[in-house]
C-alpha cells in the first residue's frame, strides 16, 4: 500500500508560527512532525509516500529529499497553486491508484491510531473510503449513521437523525480506493470533502466511518494546540509512539543544548538543539526551537521562542 501526506497548505490557523515554519516541519519534542508520521506509516510497512507541497516549498524539499534517511521512497508533489485536500490528491493521481487502495494522512496531526486495524476494516468493508473518526465534540461535524456509514459532512446534506446516528470529527486519516479519482475535478483547486458530499449524494453507503478509541489524536493546527500536544505528552502523560520515551519527562533538552545554574523552567518546556538558556531566564510551559540563545531576564509563559522571535499564546 502507498501513502499521501497532505501538506501544502498554508497554515493560517497556525499563524504566526506558520510564517516562520511549514507545519509539517514544526518541531515537536526535538524532531519535526511530519517524522513521527512518516515512522507511523512505516509501522504498516508503507514503502513509498507521496507528499505535496505549496508553503516554504524550498525548505520541504530540503528537509525530505528523497526518502532515504526513514528508509521509504518518497516522491514529492510540487504545487505552483495549492490545489486543496482533492485537488492534490488528483494531482498524485498516477502515483497512488496504481496497488489499489492507498491511505492518506493529514500532514498536521499527530495519533498512535493502529492503522493496521484500520486497513483490515477498509478490506473486510469495502467501501470507496474509510474514514478514521474520532469523538472530539468541539468540532464533531461527520455524521455517522448505526450502521457505520458516513452520511453527511457539516450537516450540509440535512440527513441527520438524531435518534439514530451520532456526530464524529474526522482524524485526517482515511483509506482510499483509486477510483474515487473519477470524481475529483482535474488540475484546479477542490476540497475532497465537497467530492465525499457528491459521492454519497451518487452511491448512499460508499463511505465508512471506523471509530477510534482508546488512542491518542491532536490536530495540530493552531498555536494552542502546539503547545497542548507537548502538555499532553510531558506534563500529562500521554502515550503517543514513538513519542513514550518522552513520557513524564517535564522537561525535553535537545542535544548540545546547555541550562546555566540560575535558569529556571517551570511547567512543560521543550528546548531544541544547541540552545542557551542563560541564568535568570524563565521559561513556563514554553517550546524553544533550535539554535536559540534565551538571554538572561528572558521571562516567557505560554509561548514558542525562535532565535530573537517569541510569541506568547493565550493558552
Amino acid at each position: 500500500m502507498k501513502a499521501m501526506i497532505l501538506a501544502a497548505g498554508f497554515g493560517n490557523r497556525m499563524r504566526p508560527l506558520s510564517d516562520r515554519c511549514p507545519k509539517p516541519l514544526l518541531p515537536v519534542l526535538g524532531r519535526p512532525l511530519i517524522d513521527y508520521l512518516i515512522e507511523h506509516l512505516k509501522t504498516i510497512s508503507i514503502k513509498k509516500i507521496g507528499v505535496n507541497i505549496h508553503h516554504w516549498a524550498n525548505k520541504m524539499e530540503a528537509y525530505l529529499k528523497d526518502g532515504s534517511q526513514w528508509g521509504v521512497e518518497i516522491i514529492i508533489s510540487r504545487e505552483k497553486e495549492v490545489l486543496g485536500t482533492g485537488g492534490g490528491m488528483e494531482a498524485m493521481r498516477h502515483f497512488l491508484s496504481d496497488e489499489g487502495p492507498f491511505l492518506v494522512y493529514n500532514g498536521d496531526i499527530l495519533s498512535d491510531i493502529d492503522l493496521n486495524e484500520l486497513i483490515r476494516f477498509h478490506f473486510y468493508y469495502q467501501p470507496l473510503v474509510t474514514m478514521a473518526l474520532y469523538d472530539y465534540p468541539p468540532i464533531n461535524n461527520v455524521t455517522l449513521s448505526s450502521e457505520g456509514k458516513v452520511v453527511d459532512f457539516l450537516g450540509k446534506r440535512g440527513v441527520s437523525r438524531a435518534e439514530k446516528d451520532k456526530n464524529l470529527t474526522f482524524t485526517g486519516i482515511s483509506i482510499v480506493d483509486p477510483s474515487v479519482f473519477d470524481f475529483i475535478p482535474r488540475a484546479e483547486f477542490s476540497s475532497i470533502i465537497d467530492v465525499y458530499l457528491n459521492l454519497l449524494d451518487q452511491w448512499p453507503g460508499c463511505i465508512q466511518g471506523y471509530t477510534v478509541q482508546g488512542k491518542y489524536w491532536i490536530d495540530i493546527g493552531t498555536p494552542t494546540s502546539y503547545l497542548q500536544v507537548h502538555k499532553d505528552i510531558l506534563f500529562n502523560g500521554k502515550t503517543v509512539l514513538p513519542l513514550k520515551r518522552f513520557q513524564g519527562m517535564r522537561v525535553y533538552k535537545g542535544v548540545g543544548t546547555i541550562i546555566e545554574p540560575g535558569g529556571k523552567l517551570e511547567g512543560f518546556v521543550s528546548v531544541g538543539k544547541n540552545c542557551i538558556i542563560r541564568k535568570r531566564a524563565f521559561l513556563k510551559n514554553c517550546v524553544v526551537w533550535d539554535n536559540t540563545e534565551v538571554k538572561e531576564g528572558v521571562y516567557l509563559e505560554n509561548g514558542v521562542m525562535d532565535g530573537e522571535w517569541k510569541h506568547s499564546i493565550f493558552f
